[in-house]
């Protein structure tokens, strides 16, 4: 039995088009805040920026305060207004995106194993967005919080992937070393390439495969869903 079982959600527990999801959700941003009176297009532009902040986050701080930073840094003198208006883009807007999701078959069954074979369970989704949009984009699937022992968002995290960093600080909350943990997921860079350095056992999903540096994946241990059941099982 492995003490720690971390998965990604984005394109592997949940099955997604991430691009179509990526435009929808900066298109919701605009949309929310023209509709209250601020340049839509700065605002949205202001958040990836700051998404991009929170990517390269050193662990002295959580990504919360380093959005926050950066954001009022390039939203302008309503910023603080902007800031507080952000949780109404988790509301209605952002339901604009389970369109481009659909529900995994496999994925109550994969988390039942994963409860099965680890003390603690981990949704290591890219810790850049707060709890309730997580929440959302787990229940499009039939999954919902109290399946897990954490998920990674970005208040609770000082690091983002493919940080080394990220793992690191999920493990240690856990009490977990590297010989008794598990990532699974579908991005090479993200998932798969930053557990292999730390020496942490890795299964990548190649439903829903992102391989944007094309790496050489013939030796890594890899399936479908299928696959994946299957590997859970062994463990």
């Amino acid at each position: 039995m492995k003490k720690l079982i971390m998965t990604d959600l984005d394109c592997t527990l949940l099955p997604m088009d991430q691009d179509a999801y990526i435009k929808i959700y900066v298109n919701a941003i605009a949309k929310l805040f023209y509709e209250h009176g601020f340049d839509g297009k700065q605002i949205a532009k202001a958040t990836m920026q700051s998404a991009y902040a929170m990517g390269k986050n050193d662990g002295s701080r959580t990504n919360a305060v380093v959005f926050e930073e950066a954001f009022k840094a390039l939203a302008g003198e309503r910023a603080q207004q902007a800031i507080d208006l952000f949780p109404k883009v988790y509301e209605e807007p952002y339901n604009a995106i389970k369109a481009v999701t659909r529900v995994n078959e496999y994925a109550e069954q994969i988390v039942k194993l994963m409860r099965e074979k680890a003390e603690f369970v981990v949704v290591a989704t890219q810790p850049m967005f707060p709890l309730e949009a997580v929440e959302k984009r787990l229940s499009w699937t039939n999954l919902s919080y109290d399946m897990f022992d954490d998920i990674t968002v970005y208040d609770n995290c000082s690091f983002s992937k493919p940080s080394t960093g990220y793992y690191k600080e999920i493990m240690e909350k856990f009490g977990a070393t590297a010989e008794t943990t598990v990532m699974f997921g579908n991005d090479v860079n993200e998932d798969i390439l930053p557990c292999k350095e730390l020496g942490i056992e890795t299964f990548l999903l190649t439903d829903g495969l992102i391989n944007t540096k094309n790496h050489d994946i013939s030796n890594f241990r890899r399936g479908n869903y299928l696959d994946m059941i299957e590997y859970l099982k062994s463990l």
